[in-house]
């Protein structure tokens, strides 16, 4: 059988793919470890184009580091194109990559055995970007655009032939709504002349899943706890007009926010995007390390100490990543993809502003 081309590839963070279906403007072809290195990897998505005559291949792809060792390797996987004058798209996730390195690495894609093409796979780590704030603002994004949001009810759901399921083998309901974005919260209206959710208004918490308006994919998933608002709130009226606007076909024109009134539950859902989780972890550990730096001892014990605060010191360094004009330039003269180029000059406008930070608390402590 001819050979298949590969078209096009990225290796990058999930959640970053994730967000540009939504926003192509946020496409950033990295992969993030938190922290420093050794780190495990936020989950990874290998994106892949194929071309070629129609039929079964098998394939896998090899990730290596600077050094030509093996990082990670994906099972053997048969794929079916659909012919020549059609591009097929692939896209695994691989969760718990573990890096040890910070240097640009390399993925390999084979398809029956050969070997179609190699990329650069490129690695931020200790980075300053805060993953809630990047969830949040992937979230908005989403909701901005987006015309409706899957909710899921937890215990909600029914059992076999509609029947409520048996006590211990609840289901969670998962339905989609259409809703009003304002504050950063989401608002629903529930009731009999509109959309029922089952549990929505007795619910405390739900999870809020955005979607890709053109591709349907998962875009967002984060929980979310429920508040209802009462209708005499000045809140009800407030929503209720935004509403108006966002809801289609409304038989009642503006009277539907008096129907609202008396016949639906207004439920404000406040996404919680982890920070008040993380603060606590963060304390935790700075005081950890301030154990560690009061207790006695020598020799190794006082190396491991010294070890332990070199360590927190490099991750209190966060740098948001920007473009370093310089590097880009050159690499764009050397013949590098604008893809390439970018990525690699973010990646060093962090570490050159790192180096810069660490000497000026060097030279200052």
């Amino acid at each position: 059988m001819a050979r298949a081309d590969l078209h096009n590839a990225l290796v990058l963070d999930r959640d970053i793919y994730e967000a540009s279906q939504v926003d192509p403007s946020l496409l950033d072809p990295v992969v993030r470890v938190e922290g420093g290195l050794p780190g495990t990897a936020r989950p990874i998505a290998v994106v892949r184009d194929y071309q070629g005559p129609q039929g079964a291949r098998i394939e896998y792809f090899v990730l290596s580091d600077s050094r030509g060792r093996e990082v990670a390797r994906s099972p053997l996987r048969r794929i079916e194109l659909r012919g020549e004058m059609f591009e097929d798209r692939f896209v695994d996730v691989l969760p718990g990559v573990r890096f040890e390195r910070g240097d640009e690495h390399e993925m390999t894609f084979v398809v029956d055995d050969e070997e179609l093409g190699t990329i650069p796979v490129f690695v931020e780590f200790g980075m300053g970007g805060d993953p809630a704030v990047a969830a949040r603002e992937t979230f908005a994004k989403a909701l901005a655009k987006g015309a409706v949001v899957w909710l899921t009810v937890p215990g909600a759901g029914a059992g076999a032939n509609g029947r409520k399921a048996a006590k211990g083998r609840s289901r969670d309901h998962s339905q989609p709504v259409w809703y009003v974005w304002t504050d950063g919260k989401v608002y629903v209206f529930d009731g009999p002349t509109e959309q029922q959710v089952p549990g929505l208004p007795d619910a405390t918490t739900v999870t809020v899943t955005a979607r890709s308006k053109d591709l349907r994919s998962r875009v967002s998933e984060v929980p979310a706890t429920v508040r209802r608002i009462p209708a005499d709130d000045q809140r009800f009226d407030l929503i209720g007009r935004m509403a108006l606007g966002r809801r289609l076909n409304l038989p009642d024109g503006d009277g539907a926010l008096d129907r609202w009134k008396h016949q639906c539950a207004l439920l404000e859902l406040t996404p919680d995007f982890g920070e008040e989780q993380a603060a606590p972890t963060k304390a935790a550990a700075g005081a950890g390390a301030a154990g560690a730096g009061g207790a006695g001892g020598a020799g190794a014990e006082t190396a491991g100490a010294d070890g332990a605060g070199a360590a927190a010191a490099e991750e209190e360094i966060h740098v948001e990543a920007q473009v370093d004009q310089a590097v880009y330039d050159a690499l764009i003269a050397e013949g590098k993809s604008e893809r390439i180029a970018r990525a690699k000059a973010k990646a060093a406008y962090v570490r050159s502003e790192k180096a810069r930070i660490r000497a000026e608390r060097a030279a200052a402590g």
